[in-house]
């Protein structure tokens, strides 16, 4: 099955959930036996986050088909948490579950190759091409114009990968410029929402009819979501703003197709960094970690079907 979008849904259906677990480094939120001290900075930064993060892995990889990391963290934290996010990645490959990672790539030319090639596909290595983050799925962000989207698509189209395409984030300030009126009165949404349609054909995989391009859709715009639903049926959506930043699984709930498809739902911090107490021993934290996960899937399973009854009177 080498289409990303089959491989997301065969495993959304797998777990019985639409979750993703969201990982996002904080040195200062983790429980003080993941850290790591002695020895070169980065080499401390590196053990550190990687073993928190094999903690969350091993508490929700049955639970959840994937994890979305978030290159930000890891990158704030230099070689050592770049490291990290590959043994991360890794780490949760083995585990068999999806890996998305939360970049929002945008630029041109050779330079949005280069990242497509760093996370998707193949870079050339000393003479030999070689992949190097390999991840399943990459944001994308589409404001350069959908020539700096091509090099990722064609990456997904060789390796059957996928990218999730910023339509209406998540935040407060997001308005600003993606519910800004073009002349033909639609909001700018809208219209990257039909760029992205144009493509998304090309990558429609065999089993579910779902595209490999999908769009990032915030759960704290439901009236949009609804919207860009329509524009989008074949597409998957990747959902934040759930939980932390007030989205309610209602709202996420906007974002599926009437099938109980179309997206995954993402959850960070409120699973992953709300410890009752930073001197918790490995086993009591991922029994935390594991708790708030089960009450997300629960949450969100709880809403997709009260859409789904909504939806057939």
């Amino acid at each position: 099955m080498n289409n990303y979008a089959d491989r997301l849904l065969e495993a959304v259906n797998k777990k019985g959930n639409p979750c993703i677990v969201g990982l996002d480094p904080r040195l200062g939120g983790m429980p003080r036996f993941a850290i790591s001290k002695g020895g070169a900075p980065e080499e401390s930064v590196r053990s550190s986050i990687f073993e928190y993060h094999k903690c969350i892995i091993d508490a929700v990889h049955d639970l959840v088909p994937g994890v979305k990391l978030q290159s930000a963290f890891y990158e704030q934290y230099g070689i050592g948490g770049i490291a990290a996010m590959q043994d991360t990645i890794k780490y949760s490959k083995e585990n068999g579950m999806v890996v998305i990672i939360d970049a929002k790539r945008g630029d041109i030319a050779s330079t949005a190759e280069a990242y497509a090639n760093a996370f998707l596909g193949e870079s050339e290595v000393m003479g030999e091409r070689a992949p190097v983050f390999d991840v399943d799925c990459i944001t994308v962000s589409p404001y350069l114009g959908m020539d700096s989207i091509e090099p990722f698509i064609r990456a997904c189209m060789k390796y059957g990968k996928g990218i999730f395409v910023l339509v209406k984030t998540s935040n407060p300030g997001s308005s600003d410029i993606q519910n800004a009126k073009m002349a033909d009165g639609r909001e700018l949404y809208a219209r990257v929402a039909e760029m992205i349609n144009s493509y998304s054909e090309k990558l429609v995989g065999e089993r579910y009819g779902y595209s490999s391009v999908g769009a990032v859709v915030g759960a704290t715009f439901p009236e949009e979501a609804r919207r860009i639903r329509k524009m989008l049926p074949r597409s998957i959506f990747l959902v934040p703003g759930y939980g932390s930043q007030g989205g309610t699984a209602a709202d996420a709930a906007e974002c599926f197709n009437e099938d109980g498809l179309g997206a995954v739902v993402n959850a960070s911090r409120s699973v992953t960094y709300s410890l009752s107490s930073p001197e918790l021993e490995r086993k009591d934290a991922m029994a935390e970690i594991r708790e708030k996960a089960r009450l997300m899937i629960a949450d969100v399973n709880s809403a997709l079907e009260r859409k789904a009854g909504g939806d057939k009177k």
